[in-house]
C-alpha cells in the first residue's frame, strides 16, 4: 500500500530535487564566467538601490500620512526602556516606606515624614 508519507518523496519531492539540481548547475556555470559574475554584481547593486529608493518613498509617504517610521519606533522603544528602568529604581526607593510593619521613617532617611527633602 503506497501512502503519501511512507518515506518516499513522491512526485513533488522529486520535482523539487530535480529543479534544485538544475538551478545549482546553472548558477555554477554563470558564476564561473567573469561576464556572469559582472551581471550578478550589477543585478545585486540594482536591487539594493531599488530597495533603498522604495524605503525612501515609503518613509516620505508615511511621514505625509502621519504614521511613524521604523526609526521613530526604535527611538520610542529605547525611551520606554529608560522610563521603565527609572520607574523600577523609584519603586525600589519607595518600597521600604510602604511595607506593613516598617518602623516609622524607615525609607525616608529619618526625616520624620516632612515631605522628603531630597
Amino acid at each position: 500500500m503506497a501512502s503519501g508519507g511512507g518515506g518516499g518523496k513522491g512526485l513533488g519531492g522529486a520535482l523539487l530535487d530535480a529543479g534544485t539540481r538544475f538551478v545549482a548547475r546553472a548558477a555554477e556555470k554563470v558564476l564561473s564566467d567573469p561576464r556572469g559574475q559582472d551581471a550578478v554584481a550589477r543585478a545585486i547593486g540594482l536591487a539594493q538601490r531599488g530597495k533603498r529608493r522604495v524605503e525612501q518613498v515609503q518613509e516620505r509617504l508615511m511621514a505625509a500620512a502621519g504614521v511613524p517610521g521604523r526609526q521613530d519606533y526604535q527611538d520610542l522603544a529605547k525611551q520606554l526602556a529608560r522610563i521603565k528602568r527609572k520607574a523600577r529604581e523609584l519603586a525600589g526607593k519607595l518600597e521600604p516606606e510602604r511595607r506593613p510593619g516598617a518602623p516609622p521613617g524607615a525609607g525616608d532617611g529619618g526625616g520624620g515624614g516632612e515631605g522628603g527633602a531630597e
